[in-house]
């Protein structure tokens, strides 16, 4: 669970799953990184992949605070989005991001997603 991490100023809502994006378990993680950004309207900005999830990071082009970051868990086939407690409504940019990533230790999330549910 998320209070199990150093930081609990954020929380993760379940919005997609791979059947949702027209993608089965069997498509891979360009696949399923194409129809995430296709379906946020945004670029694909940072991506971290492990075994067991991705980390995305998000920006509407030429929105510079509109990111948004995403967690897929490669196992279930669902994407979480990351919402941050504290932080303006509308997004990050990508020094906040990079902020973030670093304080709220994001690729642990991406590495066991199962934390997410």
């Amino acid at each position: 669970m998320l209070e199990q991490l150093p930081s609990r100023v954020m929380s993760a809502t379940a919005i997609l799953t791979l059947d949702d994006l027209g993608l089965g378990r069997e498509s891979n993680l360009d696949q399923a990184s194409r129809k995430l950004a296709e379906r946020a309207e945004a670029q694909i900005i940072r991506w971290v992949q492990f075994p067991a999830g991705a980390l995305f990071f998000t920006l509407v082009p030429g929105d510079p605070e509109s990111g948004a970051v995403y967690v897929l868990d490669r196992k279930t086939g669902v994407f979480y989005w990351i919402e941050f407690t504290g932080q303006r409504c509308g997004g990050q940019t990508l020094a906040e991001y990079e902020t973030l990533e670093r304080t709220c230790r994001l690729t642990f999330l991406a590495q066991q997603p199962g934390l997410l549910k």
